[in-house]
């Protein structure tokens, strides 16, 4: 007999009533009457034992021993349960070819720095300053939401760092042997603390991988030391300041700025004339009690404030500013504020028995209205005029090749969404910053030389 078939044995109960036995309980391998032998349950088992553990078919001995279960005899019933699927924890950078996860929200720069040029315009900003335009919003899923804000600004750190040209090495430093991830910064890490590394923190949290502690900046600055990307961690303690934030907010502002040279091309000139620019510089991770966040630049408000821009991993941005985002700016209307805005609409049916909104004319005439996005020869807004009777179509992840229907935003809404304004700040005393200087990646004596993580005081 071929062991794998599978044997059904049905067993008695002695509690059965005697008007439900239907018949003798025989053996399924020999027809062997168990009733009339009289055997136990235990010598029955002992019998089956017996045929699968012998090459010829023996009666059971009537002497008690206690069986030996073969684990594979009997196959306990199964059910299909629906299988928890495991995060995929995937890392997205800018060059990739495929499409960004949807925790990944790439072209937020290029697009916040419309909105910010729209504000200007409406003298609502006088000033702003953005990092790299790679730079990447890279949020929290379901797995990490309570615990992952410092592996989601180390991996958009990753992104704009794997995708800038000042230091082409970093790249290979960050991908090799395996790709940056949250679990994947988890084993940098504990790999680090095996070398050396950060021995206070390998003995605050001790078993990394695979777990929910949280990480802060000094962390980073260890996973990013023991890959020989240089960077640097700034305290910013404001009780010992009579500035308060203010000392942290020039020191950024600092940062972010770029140099103003005495000379210059004519491209410089007029990069350093316009009131919103993007810059070279990669962002930066601000570490406070309780949470950390990106910092992507600075606005200086129509007031004289100055608005940090921040990338927080726990907010996500709006669906519809994700679109535009990944569509690019060109793709996108910017509204006027709510408050002038004064549109009405009227249906009006169509010969297939569909209605069509029309904005009210400005003037009495028949000419419909056309809602125009201003441009001017550099990268600012192209003209996009739409026809007021087209129907919109807001559905899909941005603009397909053959629409030609714009998306739109309010560019309050867009800036207001990275705004961190002094006062929220003003609540906190003490911050760490983690920056990237984009010197040469050190060498393994430079590595050992910051085993033990260090910090510039500033304050």
């Amino acid at each position: 007999m071929d062991s794998d078939d599978e044997i059904e044995i049905i067993g008695e109960s002695s509690s059965r009533p005697s008007c439900a036995q239907a018949g003798p309980t025989l053996c399924q391998l020999c027809d062997m009457n168990f009733d009339s032998e009289n055997l136990s349950e235990l010598q029955r088992q002992q019998h089956y034992e017996t045929h699968f553990n012998s090459s010829s078919s023996k009666q059971p001995s009537n002497k008690f021993k206690k069986p030996a279960i073969p684990k594979d005899l009997f196959k306990p019933c199964s059910f299909q349960l629906p299988l928890r699927k495991k995060p995929a924890d995937e890392f997205w950078y800018p060059t990739l070819s495929r499409p960004p996860p949807d925790n990944c929200c790439p072209g937020l720069i290029p697009l916040l720095k419309h909105a910010l040029k729209q504000y200007h315009t409406k003298g609502n900003t006088r000033r702003a300053v953005l990092c790299h335009e790679s730079a990447t919003h890279i949020c929290v899923e379901a797995f990490d939401r309570r615990w992952g804000c410092g592996y989601r600004n180390f991996l958009m750190a990753c992104a704009a760092l794997m995708d800038q040209q000042i230091q082409n090495i970093y790249f290979a430093l960050l991908d090799d042997p395996f790709p940056p991830g949250v679990r994947n910064l988890q084993r940098w890490i504990e790999a680090a603390w095996k070398e050396g590394y950060d021995r206070e923190g390998a003995k605050d949290l001790r078993n990394l991988v695979d777990t929910n502690k949280w990480i802060g900046t000094a962390e980073l600055y260890t996973a990013f030391t023991f890959r020989g990307v240089p960077s640097q961690l700034v305290d910013f303690d404001l009780s010992k300041s009579e500035k308060g934030i203010q000392v942290m907010i020039d020191w950024i502002v600092q940062y972010f700025s770029p140099p103003n040279p005495k000379q210059g091309t004519v491209t410089d000139v007029l990069r350093g004339a316009s009131p919103v620019i993007a810059t070279d510089k990669m962002p930066l991770v601000l570490q406070f009690n309780g949470h950390s966040q990106t910092i992507i630049g600075y606005e200086i408000s129509k007031n004289g404030d100055t608005n940090l821009l921040v990338f927080d991993p726990s907010r996500p941005p709006r669906l519809s500013m994700r679109r535009a985002a990944i569509a690019g700016p060109s793709s996108v209307v910017w509204e006027q504020s709510r408050t002038n805005q004064v549109l009405q609409s009227v249906k009006h049916p169509t010969s297939n028995g569909r209605s069509s909104k029309l904005k009210r004319p400005s003037s009495s005439s028949d000419i419909q209205q056309h809602k125009r996005s201003k441009s001017s020869g550099s990268d600012d807004e192209i003209i996009i005029v739409e026809d007021s009777d087209t129907p919109r179509n807001d559905q899909g992840s941005g603009i397909s090749p053959g629409q030609t229907q714009p998306l739109t935003l309010d560019p309050s809404n867009a800036v207001n969404h990275f705004r961190l304004g002094t006062r929220k700040l003003q609540r906190k005393q003490n911050y760490q910053i983690l920056y990237f200087p984009m010197t040469d990646p050190w060498s393994i004596e430079e590595r050992n030389k910051r085993k033990v993580v260090t910090s510039i005081s500033c304050g």
